[in-house]
């Protein structure tokens, strides 16, 4: 985590650019030069990777001064097969000449060779991978230690990070989440595993790379799990949206205003819908907005 947290201070600068393109909210333009807006037909997956790459290069370039790292959605990309693959590997090589973090927002949890195959492709260091260009990557915690165990080496040997659900911004997450367990509700268990999980990779001031994914939606549970982790980040979504507000994220900040990256997606990569003038102003004006209401905030 020390890259991230000179990053932060370097920057003056928590935010963090969530990286989910949707093919019928791109600019016109993007279309424009590959030819074809049409989402099917010969060819449809080989123009979407593309209008990806277009679009999200002038997004990394709008945002490098304003944030810290971006999280590609994985998913957002597989759906179009290979080639949606290589074209998320060439927007994580993009944002790392940038000199932006790359989180994968992968949320993988398996066991055993599974869980090793996943940590050598997502953070490991094979060539034609995504490891050599992730710095960190999400993973759900629903199968034990097992499942989190190969991704641990990659934290110790790598350098690398993770960020482990605990208790996510989606309508639904109380349904398993926030169940009554020996008197506590689940996330709260969860999070007392990811203190433990990160302890062996603790630096000398005591903070690990072993995070955790806390929704902006409800910010008493986000003082509750900063009760248990303290000296760990969280990834925090949900703002914008989905309904968060950066105001009342105070809670989840450390008493010093550090521990916490604020992921904004859909507000920021398609914040032309709503502003006047050049579509990659609009992005850049807001993330710089965000950037700024984050700080307000996050200042102890």
């Amino acid at each position: 985590m020390a890259r991230l947290r000179a990053a932060i201070e370097t920057k003056k600068s928590c935010l963090v650019v969530g990286l989910d393109p949707d093919l019928e909210r791109l600019p016109p333009e993007t279309f424009s030069q590959i030819g074809q807006r049409a989402s099917g037909g010969e060819g449809a997956t080989a123009r979407a990777s593309v209008a990806f790459v277009m679009f999200l290069e002038h997004v990394i370039e709008a945002v490098q001064d304003s944030a810290v790292a971006v999280k590609p959605n994985c998913a957002f990309f597989e759906r179009y097969g290979a080639v949606g693959w290589d074209a998320l590997r060439l927007v994580c090589q993009r944002a790392q000449q940038a000199g932006l973090l790359v989180i994968l927002d992968a949320k993988r949890g398996d066991i055993g060779h599974t869980a090793t195959a996943y940590a050598d492709g997502l953070l490991g260091d094979l060539p034609d991978t995504l490891g050599p260009l992730v710095d960190a990557v999400t993973l759900s915690p629903y199968l034990g230690r097992d499942s989190i165990d190969p991704f641990l080496q990659a934290v110790s040997t790598a350098g690398k990070g993770l960020f482990i659900l605990v208790r996510t911004s989606n309508a639904s997450a109380g349904e398993i989440q926030d169940l009554e367990v020996n008197s506590r509700p689940l996330h709260v268990h969860v999070a007392e595993r990811v203190r433990e999980w990160g302890v062996d990779s603790e630096d000398a001031d005591g903070w690990s790379p072993v995070g955790a994914v806390v929704g902006a939606t409800d910010a008493a549970h986000g003082a509750t799990i900063r009760s248990v982790l303290d000296k760990r980040f969280f990834l925090v979504p949900g703002i914008g949206a989905q309904g968060g507000r950066p105001e009342d994220l105070r809670a989840f900040f450390t008493s010093a205003g550090e521990g916490v990256i604020v992921n904004a997606s859909r507000s920021i990569l398609f914040a032309y819908e709503k502003r006047r003038g050049p579509w990659r102003d609009a992005i850049r004006d807001a993330a710089q907005e965000i950037r700024q209401e984050l700080e307000r905030v996050r200042q102890p």
